[in-house]
This record gives structure tokens, C-alpha cells and sequence, in this order.
């Protein structure tokens, strides 16, 4: 019985066919060829294969039109499209169509081959993007936009929490989205005819963060959303689990989102375990950028109809662009990407014009510096949350350093053991936990 992977390659030029088989069966692949597309709808039938390669332009055939014969016909088949230099307009559209990925002429073979063992190791050819229940409607209205195995994966997990009872916890970096994947939740749970509530503990201060918690659980059904968990006090935290414990109302309930591992604040100290232990049940964790570096054109095609329409422009990435934005470092995420669209569109005095690769690098050199200082301050609302997050921080590695012992740390910063007990427990850091590690 074969058990190899089966790639089906359609090209109007032999050589790439040629090639393509030489190098993918000396990787271990089964290859079947093809010259054109007029007989891939029946030799994928007979095939099943674990991926299909396919050329955009062909003589005898729109390769655009056979994807969409190929989704229609075979919903969960995986494509990659072939597509010449410059056609990336057209590859974007080959995307939104279905197709998991494109390369470019001429082939890059280590490029084909890294994408095809990535598709081999992360896939599974009976549970690709056709998932049921998905609600396109509401993906549209938030624009959440993605075409990996990592963003259809994540859509199949939230698929399956949509309506349970117990609370939430969603981690994520700063611009990955996570606010927009709790409307999405909220949008298709048997809540959304009550309220989504949302306290951001990075804005408000404790008492404010309680009285908002008291007033949910006292008033309210439908969904609290509590945004940054992991900076809230931890006298707040207790208040909030107390409301956990003591509500009976089962039209309620509670999504959380952190940063932070809320396991690596229990072991410090600053976070509740008990609360922990009650949002830790079923965590979902958002997806970086540079795990989902395939979404990068869809994402790019998106923000940048957005700009234009909003400047009235016409701004175009060519091909080499949507290369380097792949292959680059994005430490604030989709955010991070979506600034830097705006801030090309808005720089470009010409209306009409098409972005170089020299240009892009020198955007993202320029980006940068702004980014680094949105992420560095922003997330403070005053002088006085900087200098805690600043000490407490420092007082963690202090303490950590002498070995958590209260007294051999006082020391070193010219304080007594009780003047340094009365500022950890300003800043919210249990004395009792911390030395537990």
C-alpha cells in the first residue's frame, strides 16, 4: 500500500513539471502531472491528493476558475497556486478563493519545499478549511481575516467553546486580535442577545475595576469581558472571584484575555490561584504574526483597500514588498502591520503609485521607532503606573536574585525588611507566594 504524499503538480510548462517531480520525489512525495486543467477535476477524484499545485495562467485554462471548481467540487482540498512575477493582485485574489498559498516564478525550490513539509507536518487533508458552523457574515463585520492552517485551526477551537458556561481565559501579544475573536464569540453564542461588558484593567484603576465587576454580576447578563487580567490588583482579583463562587445566573458569563502566562504571575505572587484554576479550564491562545505569515498578503491586501479608501488613493505593494513583510519580524503583530499600511499610504504624496522593495524596507526602518515607543508607553495611563510597573519589576528581580530572602534584599537598596514588605504589597506582590518558587 503507498502511504506517500500525493502532490498533483499543473503547469503548461514541462520543465517546471519535470523539475517539480525530480525534487519532490527525491523528498519522499508521489507525483502526478498535469499540462493543463481540463482533466484535474476528475484525477483529483480518483487521486485524493494531500496537496495540489497549480499554475494561475495557462493557455487552455484560468487557473483562478479551476480553484474555484476544485473548492466547489473537493471543499477541504488543499491548493497551492504557481503564479509569474508581479501577478501578486491577482495571487491575493487566488487566496480569498481558497487556495492556501502562492509562489512566485520563477520556482524557489527550497521555498516549495519549505512550504510543502510545513503544510505536511501542520495538516491534516480531512480537516482543512472546511469548517462547519464557521459564520463568514460575522468574520466579514469584524474583519477577522485569515487563510492558514493556524487561523482555521484556531476558528475550528473557538467553534467548540462558543457556548460552554465556564469562564475563559484567551492569551495573546499585544496586536494579535483578541478582542475582535471575543466579538466573534459573543456574535454567534446564545448570549448575544444580552450585553457584551468590557473592563479594560490597563485604563481603570481598582476601584473602578470593582465597581465595575459588582455592577455586571449585580445587574447584568451576557458576557463581561475583563481585557488585560494580568494587570489587575489583586484585592480586585478576589472580588471577582468572589462573584465567580456566589453567581447563579446561567445567562452569564465571563471572558478573560492576558499577555502574560497568568501561571508565571501565580508563581510570583500576582495573581490569584484560586481565580487561575477557575479561568484555566479551556485557554485559548491567539496566534502571533510570525506564526501566521501565510495571512500576511490577505491582511495587507485588507488594510490597504482600507487606507486607500479613506485617502482616496491608490497605493500598491509590488511583489518583492509582500515577500519582505513575510519573512519580517513583527513584534507587535497584526497591529504592528496595519500601522505600518497606514503610514505608507499616508507618506506617499503620489496618489497613484507602486511601493518598491527598497521602499518597504525603508517604512519598516522607519515604522519601527514609533512602534517600539507605542508599545513602551502607551499601556500607561500615568507617571505613577510607569514607576510601579518599573519597580515592580525591578523588586521581582531583586528578590529573585537573593534567593527571595526579604531581609538580604532590603539590604542591598538601603531599606528595612518591613519598608520592603509595605512597597511589595503596594505593587500587588503577595509575600506569601513569592518565596514558593
Amino acid at each position: 500500500m503507498n502511504t506517500k504524499p500525493i502532490i498533483l503538480a499543473i503547469d503548461d510548462e514541462t520543465y517546471i513539471l519535470k523539475t517539480l517531480k525530480e525534487v519532490l520525489e527525491d523528498e519522499g512525495y508521489q507525483i502526478e502531472t498535469l499540462l493543463d486543467g481540463n482533466k484535474a477535476i476528475d484525477l483529483i477524484g480518483k487521486l485524493i491528493p494531500d496537496l495540489v499545485l497549480l499554475d494561475i495562467f495557462m493557455p487552455n485554462c484560468n487557473g483562478i476558475k479551476l480553484l474555484e471548481q476544485i473548492k466547489r467540487e473537493f471543499p477541504t482540498q488543499n491548493v497551492i497556486m504557481i503564479s509569474g512575477f508581479g501577478n501578486i493582485q491577482i495571487a491575493i485574489n487566488a487566496l480569498k478563493n481558497g487556495a492556501l498559498d502562492f509562489i512566485e516564478k520563477p520556482l524557489n525550490l527550497d521555498e516549495i519545499l519549505s512550504k510543502i513539509n510545513f503544510l505536511k507536518n501542520n495538516t491534516n487533508k480531512n480537516t482543512n478549511n472546511n469548517i462547519i458552523n464557521i459564520d463568514q457574515d460575522i468574520i466579514k463585520k469584524l474583519t477577522i481575516i485569515g487563510n492558514s492552517y493556524l487561523f482555521l485551526e484556531l476558528l475550528q477551537q473557538i467553534e467548540q467553546i462558543i457556548n460552554i458556561e465556564y469562564p475563559l481565559i484567551i492569551y495573546g501579544e499585544h496586536g494579535t486580535g483578541k478582542s475582535l475573536f471575543v466579538e466573534y464569540i459573543y456574535n454567534k453564542s446564545d448570549l448575544k442577545k444580552f450585553d457584551l461588558i468590557t473592563i479594560n484593567c490597563s485604563c481603570l484603576n481598582e476601584n473602578e475595576v470593582i465597581e465595575n465587576i459588582n455592577n455586571f454580576y449585580s445587574n447584568n447578563s451576557g458576557i463581561l469581558y475583563i481585557k488585560h487580567i494580568n494587570n489587575m490588583s489583586l484585592n480586585a482579583q478576589k472580588i471577582l472571584l468572589k462573584n465567580i463562587e456566589l453567581n447563579t445566573n446561567k445567562n452569564m458569563r465571563l471572558i478573560a484575555s492576558s499577555l502574560n502566562p497568568l501561571l508565571n504571575l501565580v508563581q510570583v505572587g500576582q495573581f490569584n490561584s484560586s481565580l487561575f484554576h477557575r479561568l484555566n479550564i479551556t485557554p485559548l491562545e491567539i496566534p502571533s504574526l510570525n506564526k501566521r505569515r501565510y495571512d500576511i498578503p490577505l491582511l495587507c491586501d485588507h488594510f490597504l483597500k482600507q487606507e486607500n479608501s479613506l485617502q482616496k488613493k491608490s497605493i500598491i505593494l509590488d511583489s518583492k514588498c509582500i515577500r519582505v513583510l513575510r519573512n519580517y519580524n513583527w513584534f507587535a503583530n497584526i497591529a504592528q502591520l496595519k500601522n505600518l499600511i497606514k503610514y505608507i499610504v499616508n507618506s506617499c504624496q503620489d496618489k497613484n503609485k507602486v511601493i518598491s522593495e527598497t521602499e518597504i524596507l525603508n517604512y519598516l526602518e522607519e515604522n519601527k521607532t514609533n512602534v517600539i515607543a507605542e508599545q513602551t508607553f502607551t499601556k500607561f495611563n500615568s507617571l505613577k503606573d510607569a514607576v510601579n510597573n518599573f519597580e515592580k519589576k525591578f523588586l521581582l528581580y531583586l528578590l529573585k536574585k537573593n534567593r527571595y530572602d526579604i531581609k538580604q534584599a532590603s539590604s542591598n537598596i538601603n531599606l528595612s525588611a518591613m519598608q520592603l514588605k509595605d512597597k511589595l504589597l503596594k505593587l500587588n506582590i503577595d509575600i506569601n507566594s513569592i518565596n514558593k518558587i
